[in-house]
């Protein structure tokens, strides 16, 4: 055991020295997937001036006040808007056609209505400068609709260049789907982050079940080297992988904190792997360092054990990394 390298000196090791990737600016549908560079503001108030939320008569609700059948108010020459129309300048309210009569020189209101009444004023959805999403987190679809309404055509990513020497081809089909939903780009040479199969089997890591697994960094890129063995594979990419994504991504980790519904068992010397499932608001453990096809089925995420630490008793809270959405 005093042999194995500690998972966390392994990756301080690996990434001290390993800047994160050169931001790029992209179009909103071409970044999909990547992470944020730069937080996503608001380059001006939106919307930019109110908006009718309601078809209607554009009007200043306080020239309507007192409007009744008995005494209706003459409109004038309104404007009628429909949802999403920009109002006119000195209008505050959209007064509903049912709220007015036909009079001899045209439309009379017949009921008042307050101030903003069917109305989206104008910064309702946010202030110029304001944050919609911070640097670190995955521009995703709802993001660049969001982006797409306030005007915004570009963002700026980090797409980390990966490239695959995996000797099994499920193993390299699973790698190229995986780096590409955290926001990697693969690549056929070069490569910030290169992905190959253990050549060397004997065990380095006090990683359970990934002992064999490693990453280096070569001073021209990161080298994770992953088990054959399936379980170790999968331990080696949650321990390992995740974090060298994460740190060439400059993205932000993603953790849910909730209590365990039983004991966790684990040895002191070696951090292990822990696969979780969610079950009445907690946490619901399988066993540690062993990953099946079952587990793997069934895990909504996964937690690495310290080392140092001999598990969690129930009810203790234990924060685990989504396997859906790991960053931001």
């Amino acid at each position: 055991m005093a042999c194995l390298v500690p998972l966390q000196t392994c990756l301080d090791d690996a990434l001290s020295a390993c800047a994160a990737v050169q931001s790029e600016r992209m179009a909103l549908d071409k970044a999909l997937g990547a992470v944020l560079a730069d937080a996503l503001c608001l380059p001006s108030d939106i919307p930019v001036q109110a908006q009718a939320l309601r078809a209607g008569y554009a009007v200043a609700a306080l020239d309507l006040m007192g409007a009744s059948t008995s005494l209706p108010i003459p409109l004038g020459k309104p404007v009628y808007v429909k949802p999403g129309d920009a109002l006119p300048e000195g209008c505050d309210a959209v007064l509903p056609a049912t709220f007015t009569e036909e009079g001899m020189a045209g439309p009379e209101a017949v009921q008042s209505l307050g101030p903003g009444e069917g109305v989206r004023r104008a910064g309702h959805d946010g202030r110029a400068g304001s944050v919609l999403v911070q640097a670190g987190c995955t521009f995703d679809a709802r993001q660049a609709l969001a982006a797409a309404i306030a005007g915004i055509s570009s963002v700026t990513v980090r797409r980390p260049r990966v490239r695959l020497a995996l000797k099994d081809p499920l193993q390299a089909q699973l790698i190229s789907r995986w780096a590409q939903s955290l926001g990697g780009h693969q690549v056929s040479h070069g490569g910030d982050l290169i992905i190959r199969t253990v050549d060397e089997p004997s065990p380095r890591l006090a990683f359970a079940p990934a002992d064999t697994a490693w990453l280096e960094n070569t001073g021209v890129g990161l080298v994770l080297h992953l088990p054959a063995r399936f379980d170790g594979f999968l331990a080696g990419l949650f321990g390992l992988g995740i974090p060298a994504l994460q740190h060439l991504c400059g993205a932000r980790a993603r953790q849910q904190s909730r209590p365990v519904i039983r004991k966790i068992t684990s040895s002191v010397g070696m951090a292990e792997l822990v696969l979780v499932a969610e079950h009445a608001g907690g946490w619901a453990p399988f066993p540690t360092a062993t990953l099946s096809l079952h587990t793997i089925a069934q895990a909504a995420g996964y937690a690495i054990i310290p080392a140092e630490s001999e598990g969690l008793s129930a009810g203790e809270i234990l924060a685990a990394t989504p396997f859906d959405q790991p960053f931001g």
